[in-house]
């Protein structure tokens, strides 16, 4: 839908909204009580911005563990679960209805 997006930014764009999302995620990781959950979501397909924003987190917080989301919960789009269990779409998906955003998205729960 918006083919140009991957040419919007720069690496240096990049490098410094991963700086901002890690902040952003220590920041809501600190304010979770035990057994709470944290959804980090972006509309990016950067994988800077997404699954390894989201290993870097878990291994800056022990107290995070991924809780893996479910076809099921996705209305059965089997092929937006990643392998981790976290939900990654992309603009191939559902071609047939016109697209879908680049977007991902990981459940964490605080232990």
């Amino acid at each position: 839908r918006h083919p140009d997006i991957l040419y919007s930014k720069s690496e240096t764009d990049i490098a410094e909204l991963a700086v901002l999302q890690a902040r952003m995620i220590d920041k809501a990781a600190s304010l979770l009580k035990e057994g709470g959950v944290l959804v980090y979501a972006t509309c990016s397909l950067q994988p800077e911005e997404g699954e390894r924003q989201v290993e870097a987190a878990l291994a800056r917080h022990e107290e995070l563990a991924r809780e893996p989301v479910t076809a099921e919960e996705v209305g059965g789009l089997t092929q937006a679960v990643t392998r981790q269990g976290d939900l990654r779409t992309l603009p191939c998906f559902w071609g047939e209805r016109g697209g879908m955003d680049g977007f991902f998205a990981a459940r964490l729960r605080r232990k």
